[in-house]
């Protein structure tokens, strides 16, 4: 499979290794790189328009994250999808987003209201059209806001760069039947608690919409077993399913 990138856009004051990061980093997440896709170093680099340091470093925070392995000598190639990196991430998530939707409903302002409430109208319309690379983005710009409203925006950061498995999981569930409109109806809650400043409530919604990551798995590892990785999963699964964890 070949995907073409469209030349970076200056001026935006971000690194060029920063922009080539998200521009790989996305094009796996979404499949438009699949799992096996080599990364023809000197071919990106002309379509993005960039020399082959801030490349290098772009492919180095990927390795670091699973989404590549640097062969020396022999070539890069996106990973297939690990599920113990998965839960990895989740482990992560599940940390840190507890306490974040906590502080969030214990510090909103009434000014953040017209954020959240942009945040749905663009999730809803992306339901509607079935947009799912649209959808997902707005779902990760939503949990960046509760962040921000908590007044930790810089611990979206440490999320991102530890849940890249878990994000490719999260993207490929879109077409699981329903899941569009599960989505919106489960932040809609988790936004409305935020702004009731209901923290038991919060977290108690941010817990179910996070632990439904587990049928997402399932749904995954059997409707596209060619992007699992080929390990013993079944212990791991155990792990993530296990009851009161």
């Amino acid at each position: 499979m070949h995907f073409e990138f469209r030349p970076m856009e200056a001026g935006d004051g971000q690194p060029k290794a920063v922009k080539a990061y998200n521009e790989l980093r996305d094009a796996i997440i979404t499949m438009k790189l699949p799992p096996g896709a080599a990364l023809h170093e000197r071919e990106i680099c002309a379509q993005l328009g960039i020399s082959r340091t801030p490349m290098r470093e772009a492919v180095l925070r990927l390795a670091q994250e699973g989404l590549v392995n640097v062969i020396p000598s022999g070539g890069t190639f996106v990973n297939k999808i690990s599920v113990r990196d998965v839960i990895e991430g989740q482990i992560v998530r599940d940390a840190l987003e507890m306490r974040m939707v906590r502080l969030a409903a214990r510090n909103f302002q009434p000014d953040r209201q017209r954020d959240f409430d942009l945040l749905m109208f663009r999730q809803q319309e992306a339901a509607k059209r079935a947009d799912a690379d649209d959808a997902f983005a707005i779902d990760n710009e939503f949990h960046r806001l509760i962040c921000t409203v908590a007044g930790f925006p810089n611990i979206w950061q440490t999320i991102h760069a530890s849940t890249g498995q878990l994000d490719r999981l999260r993207r490929r569930a879109y077409p699981k039947e329903g899941f569009f409109d599960e989505v919106v109806e489960e932040h809609a809650a988790i936004q409305k608690a935020i702004a009731a400043h209901d923290e038991a409530e919060a977290v108690r919604l941010m817990k179910v919409h996070i632990d439904g990551i587990a049928a997402v798995l399932r749904f995954v590892m059997a409707s596209y077993p060619d992007i699992m990785s080929d390990e013993d999963d079944t212990a791991i699964l155990d792990m993530l399913l296990a009851p009161g964890e």
